[in-house]
Parts: structure tokens; C-alpha cells; sequence
């Protein structure tokens, strides 16, 4: 076989060859290059080789191989998502409705309402009504997206711990758990387009690619898969800072005892913050007005409050 001279770039993993080599041996070079490397990170691989060098292989050769690398993709993405789908639907029927349900019951009625309500509005002449829906609806989903976030941050970062013990719930997730921005941030040297981009391609690799006309995809595909993954993660009895409340309020045999439908209810509306500090750490649920004083354990008369304030209200009332 005639050797070639060949000098080419393995750009997406930063690596750069200089040798003499044949046409089979620069093939089996390239599969030996892709080895560690993720569907998307190959496909991006191969397009750039493509573009460069695509003289110097077989013709078809490199289209090929993006072609059936993209089709892996495809049904990859179809099993996972099948597979996630088949057990939430299972959890659904033995559990009833889950912390996660609301949110995502309250996150598909704020994007319907930006897409169906606020169209009719402005149509119908009510350009202030609309945009101020429009703008309560954007706050609305960029807080549950915030919510969400940081119960999946608590997984994604200790998750070795979850690993180490064998939790069968996040091995039945069909992939590794996913770096979303949050985990990308704390890496130095990177602009968020990078992040976003980065973030974007590992949701689209297991089958997010959601666009929306005003939200960014990042944001939509972010929420469409943390709604998808959590209810998987979270056990579906779990209430937030269930545990930083007084033991009464937990035990259905006491007079203060607070429902989980309340606690899931007053944990949406009050946005997962105290609400006289706004702090989201050791928070409680409170009865704004004591049972001892005539007070209800219905979402009208609970609220979250973090332990400072929670302690304050209390020597107030004394």
C-alpha cells in the first residue's frame, strides 16, 4: 500500500498526530482515538475529520460511520426514555401524586400559559394583562427550574454515596447522571455559552432537544429531563425538611399534625424559602396561627419558615 504523509488534528479531545502512516493503519488509529469518547463527542470528532482531511479515506467511509453513530443515537435515546416512562407510570399507579408530579403539573401549566393565554390576550387588545401573566409565568418556571436544580444537585454530588451503598433507584436510570449548568460551573476558564452548549449536546444525547420560541432550550431541556429523572431518584414519600419539624406535626395521632398534601402544597407556594428571610436552609413548617390558639392544619394556616424565624415567632407569641 502507497504511504501517505499525514499530519491531522484531533480537535473536539485536543490531541494532534504527525506520522507516516496508510490508510488502514489512520483507521485504525481513529478507532483507537474515539475509544473513551461519548456517541456526540465521536460524531463531532468525525465531522471535523471529515472537513479537513476527508480526501484521505475510503469515500463514504467517515460518512458512514456519523450516520450510523447518529442512528445508536436514536435508539438509545427511544429505550432510555421508553424505559424511564414504563417505571414512572408503574410508580405513578402504586404512589399516587409525588412532590415532582406538582411541580411539573404547575411547570406545564405556566408554559401552556405563556404559549395558549397570553397569544389570546394580546390578541384580543390586552397587551398589559398579557405581559404581565407572561412575566408572573417566566418567574413561575425559572423557580421551579431552581427548585428542582438544587434537589438534583443534593443527588448528583453525593452520589457516590448512593453508588457505594448499591441504591437501586439511581441504578435504574438507563445512563450516568447528567452534568447539568450547576455542575458545570464550578469549572474554571468556561463561558457560559460553552457551558450551555456543552450542557445542551449531553441532554440532547439522551434524547432533550426541546426548543421553545422565547425560553432558552438549556432551560426547557434542563426541567424536561429533571422532571423525567427526579420522580426516578426521590422517593415518592419524601417531603423537603420533613425532618426539621416538631415531632407532633408528623404523628397523625396529635392535633398538629400537618397532612403530606398540605406539606407538598405550602412547600410550592412558598417556593421552597422561609418567607420572612427567604433562606433555604433547616426550614420548617409553621403554623401561622398556633393550634392552641384556634389555628388550622389546612395550606392556608402553614407556611415555611427557617429555624431563626420559626424561634423568633414563638418567644413573639410567648
Amino acid at each position: 500500500t502507497d504511504r501517505i504523509p499525514v499530519e491531522w488534528v484531533a480537535g473536539f479531545r485536543g490531541i494532534r498526530i504527525t506520522n507516516k502512516i496508510n490508510l488502514g493503519e489512520k483507521m485504525s488509529d481513529i478507532e483507537s482515538l474515539m475509544q473513551g469518547m461519548n456517541i456526540s463527542e465521536r460524531i463531532s470528532f468525525l465531522e471535523e475529520e471529515l472537513e479537513s482531511n476527508g480526501e484521505e479515506y475510503a469515500e463514504g467511509y467517515l460518512e458512514e460511520k456519523i450516520e450510523r453513530l447518529e442512528e445508536e443515537i436514536i435508539e438509545q435515546n427511544v429505550a432510555r426514555r421508553q424505559k424511564n416512562i414504563e417505571l414512572l407510570n408503574q410508580q405513578k399507579a402504586v404512589n399516587g401524586v409525588t412532590l415532582i408530579d406538582k411541580y411539573k403539573e404547575d411547570y406545564e401549566t405556566a408554559l401552556s400559559s405563556i404559549d395558549v393565554d397570553i397569544k389570546q390576550l394580546i390578541e384580543q387588545g390586552h397587551d398589559m394583562k398579557g405581559l404581565f401573566l407572561f412575566q408572573e409565568n417566566v418567574v413561575k418556571i425559572l423557580e421551579i427550574h431552581r427548585i428542582l436544580d438544587s434537589l438534583y444537585n443534593i443527588i448528583f454530588t453525593q452520589q457516590e454515596v448512593l453508588w457505594h451503598y448499591n441504591s437501586k433507584r439511581i441504578s435504574q436510570i438507563g445512563h450516568d447522571l447528567i452534568r447539568l449548568r450547576t455542575q458545570v460551573t464550578n469549572l474554571s476558564e468556561i463561558g457560559p455559552e460553552f457551558v450551555e452548549r456543552l450542557v445542551s449536546g449531553n441532554l440532547e444525547e439522551v434524547g432533550y432537544n426541546k426548543e421553545h420560541w422565547y425560553l432558552k432550550p438549556v432551560l426547557i431541556n434542563e426541567i424536561e429531563y429533571l422532571l423525567e429523572v427526579l420522580p426516578l431518584l426521590i422517593e415518592p414519600d419524601f417531603i423537603p425538611f420533613e425532618q426539621n419539624t416538631d415531632d407532633d406535626t408528623t404523628d397523625p395521632k396529635t392535633d398538629r399534625y400537618i397532612s403530606k398534601c398540605v406539606k407538598i402544597s405550602v412547600w410550592r407556594r412558598d417556593c421552597g424559602k422561609c418567607v420572612e428571610c427567604g433562606s433555604q436552609e433547616k426550614l420548617e413548617y409553621d403554623h401561622i396561627i398556633p393550634v392552641a390558639k384556634g389555628g388550622s392544619n389546612t395550606e392556608r394556616n402553614v407556611q415555611l419558615l427557617c429555624e431563626k424565624c420559626n424561634r423568633q415567632k414563638s418567644a413573639n407569641i410567648q
